[in-house]
């Protein structure tokens, strides 16, 4: 495993946890009206996540050899609900991006480092599906033919 080359995935993928940290909180200030009072708490929820994942990364990386970056990936604003659930599946779909390139440059003779990463882009894929349910890219598709239930 090329480790220069994986440190700096992981620097990637730290960046945009950084960044999803900041994006959620943000989000969970700026959400108002109706929907606040289920959003403003699952954007909170989710930027914890984030923090824990970037201190995970930032281990990771000093465990490597590396520096961890204190750059965050692009951060989007927005103060409506539909738009900030838009921006945070943007940012989730980047970051899965990257931890698949990290993957990626393990060798197989890093199997431990593998099994990690394929935990963080299973924890990353959920969240990407989720938004894309939320922003309803992902629907499910029902039959539409007619059910009949025969009484016995």
């Amino acid at each position: 495993m090329a480790r220069s080359e994986l440190v700096e995935h992981l620097n990637k993928a730290l960046s945009y946890e950084l960044a999803a940290v900041i994006q959620y909180s943000q989000h969970s200030y700026l959400i108002t009206g109706p929907d606040r009072e289920v959003f403003k708490d699952w954007f909170r929820d989710q930027a914890e996540e984030a923090q824990d994942h970037a201190e995970t990364l930032g281990d990771k990386i000093v465990a490597l050899g590396g520096i961890p970056s204190v750059e965050p990936a692009m951060i989007r604003q927005s103060t409506e609900l539909k738009e900030m659930l838009k921006q945070d599946l943007e940012l989730e779909r980047e970051a899965l991006t990257v931890y698949m390139a990290a993957w990626a440059a393990c060798d197989d003779n890093d199997l431990p480092q593998k099994f990690w990463l394929e935990g963080q882009i299973s924890d990353e894929q959920m969240h990407v599906e989720e938004l894309e349910k939320l922003t309803s890219e992902r629907t499910a598709r029902v039959n539409s033919e007619k059910i009949v239930l025969k009484e016995i």
